[in-house]
């Protein structure tokens, strides 16, 4: 009985995420983001090559587990000019600040990994790999669609917010 449970665990991670969709999420527009401490995160200490793990204001701590885990983002600065954003996405980064979701589009795992270099973020699970600078497009690994895009705002306090859903 054990082994058969534990066979179940791997076959789990293949499946949908706690919302029933990989990719979805509970961000809306003017949410400001905040690290798992609940911090806010302000654009005058992210310098580039900066990458932070955000969440949702009001959305952090042991009794929103499943949100985190859902609406995690991974906060990247670049450069801006070296950007190549779809032309509906061209306001999404302001300042060179990006986010993607944090929810792997191949099995639901979380994109952890951000190469500097080569501006990249990578799922430890299946290698799946991602072009920060190309709108979160895949460039290798199993993953068959790009990482959802969370448009973004800076306040003039620095404070860094959504402009809209991910996408």
């Amino acid at each position: 009985g054990f082994l058969g449970i534990a066979a179940l665990i791997p076959v789990r991670s293949l499946g949908p995420s706690p919302r029933g969709q990989i990719g979805a999420s509970g961000w809306k527009s003017g949410m400001r983001l905040v690290r798992e401490d609940g911090s806010p995160v302000r654009a005058e200490l992210l310098e580039v090559g900066t990458v932070v793990t955000a969440f949702p204001e009001g959305q952090v701590g042991p009794d929103h587990a499943m949100e985190m885990a859902n609406d995690a983002i991974m906060l990247v600065r670049v450069h801006q000019d070296a950007l190549r954003l779809p032309g509906e996405r061209k306001d999404w980064a302001p300042q060179g600040f990006i986010a993607y979701s944090k929810v792997c589009t191949h099995a639901g795992c979380p994109v952890a990994l951000y190469r500097e270099g080569p501006q990249q973020l990578m799922c430890p699970c299946h290698q799946s790999t991602f072009d920060v600078l190309d709108g979160g497009s895949v460039v290798f690994g199993p993953a068959a669609r790009a990482l959802p895009q969370l448009p973004l705002r800076i306040d003039a306090d620095g404070s860094v917010r959504a402009a809209g859903p991910n996408t």
